[in-house]
């Protein structure tokens, strides 16, 4: 089986590569794995190849080449395009080939023919569309063209797959609505194994921490709207209070709104000691879609959470009981410092996150899941239970 992405699954320092690589390390005891990453970092990813030795069969990394504007071709697609694809992939054969992206489909004319399974982490074109709503006058206008072209595009590469599948029921349901009938889910996984306990802050500078990886917008817009629009209230309410930024490549602009009450940390060994010191923990998100992975850790952690809608995406209906959601700065701001101020209403909530994270699929789950496509794409028959 092919494994095409967009990034070399390790270090997993964002989302997408703690998914892959936890998959990879589960799907390689039944499946012989071959990764080809069309890589963004290409040095990085190359150097670090050789972690995925144990759970793969070979791994190739090409660059991926820079991207040119274009009016017609969306450009999801033109920053995954790789010359170096046809050579690194012209003498292979597949039983399988898993695309991690619909982007990288462009790719399959330089692979030899073979059943096709499609992963799409998120709806493409929505995202465009979340930036179209929170811009104005031109962005607007040219975030909403790049959401149609986006969709043309990604609806035409799920009717080209052999099987299409999604993370999310709300996912599946899009998926669905544009004429594809069987599409399984194949959701990320917690680690249920961990059994984290919350640490005990009262009496210290109350922590709020926003954990992603910053090389990706929707984080860095995330990060932005948060510290400029939602922090002063919060200091209002909790003039004492710190916030951490965690994670991976921070930006010129996210270092940028480090101060008196924001830490940017860059890369972290672990991430985990971030969560453990963390009073509450906030998912600012504007723009997202699937699961988000930051969210399964948090609850992994039995932290106390305030996050957006586009935070809760895909966790199921009792989320709501254990997540405490706003959208606005305002409510939002009222809802973090409600729990700084009022520790037994944090641990009531902390109690919610655990108990909510122990009904999440794990690790294990999702990869039956996708060898599960595998086989619905080698054969034709769909799983009993699909």
């Amino acid at each position: 089986m092919l494994f095409l992405t967009c990034h070399l699954p390790f270090p997993p320092v964002s989302g997408g590569r703690r998914r892959e690589f936890e998959l990879l390390r589960r799907i390689g005891r039944e499946v012989d794995v071959s990764v080809c990453a069309i890589s963004k970092t290409y040095e990085e990813d190359r150097s670090n190849a050789g972690a995925l030795a144990p759970y793969c069969t070979d791994v190739r990394v090409v660059p991926a080449e820079p991207a040119r504007a274009s009016d017609v071709i969306p450009f999801q697609v033109l920053r995954h395009r790789s010359r170096h694809v046809r050579r690194a992939l012209r003498k292979a054969r597949y039983d399988v080939i898993h695309v991690e992206g619909f982007y990288l489909m462009q790719h399959l004319r330089h692979i030899e023919p073979g059943p096709t399974v499609l992963v799409e982490q998120n709806i493409e074109y929505q995202l465009w569309e979340q930036r179209a709503a929170h811009a104005r006058g031109t962005a607007a206008w040219r975030h909403r063209r790049e959401a149609e072209r986006t969709r043309v595009a990604e609806q035409e590469a799920w009717r080209t797959a052999d099987v299409v599948a999604a993370l999310t029921e709300e996912d599946r349901a899009v998926i669905r609505a544009s004429g594809i009938d069987h599409v399984p889910l194949v959701p990320d996984g917690i680690a249920r194994a961990q059994d984290h306990l919350a640490p005990t802050v009262e009496g210290s500078r109350p922590v709020v921490t926003f954990i992603g990886n910053f090389a990706y917008e929707p984080n860095v817009d995330a990060a932005q709207h948060f510290v400029k629009r939602v922090l002063p209230r919060l200091v209002h309410s909790v003039p004492d209070v710190h916030v951490m930024l965690v994670g991976n490549a921070p930006s010129m602009a996210v270092r940028a709104l480090a101060g008196r009450h924001v830490t940017v940390t860059g890369r972290v060994p672990d991430v985990g000691e971030y969560l453990q010191a963390a009073t509450v923990v906030v998912c600012p998100l504007r723009v997202g879609g699937g699961v988000k992975v930051k969210m399964l850790e948090a609850l992994a952690y039995s932290k106390a959470i305030v996050s957006t809608s586009v935070g809760t995406q895909g966790l199921g209906p009792g989320v709501h009981e254990a997540v405490v959601e706003a959208d606005d700065p305002v409510p939002m701001a009222a809802a973090i410092a409600e729990l700084l101020r009022d520790p037994q209403r944090r641990r009531s909530l902390e109690a919610a996150a655990g108990a909510h994270a122990a009904t999440l699929p794990t690790w294990e789950d999702a990869a039956e899941a996708l060898v599960g496509c595998y086989r619905l794409a080698a054969t034709g028959r769909q799983p009993l239970d699909a």
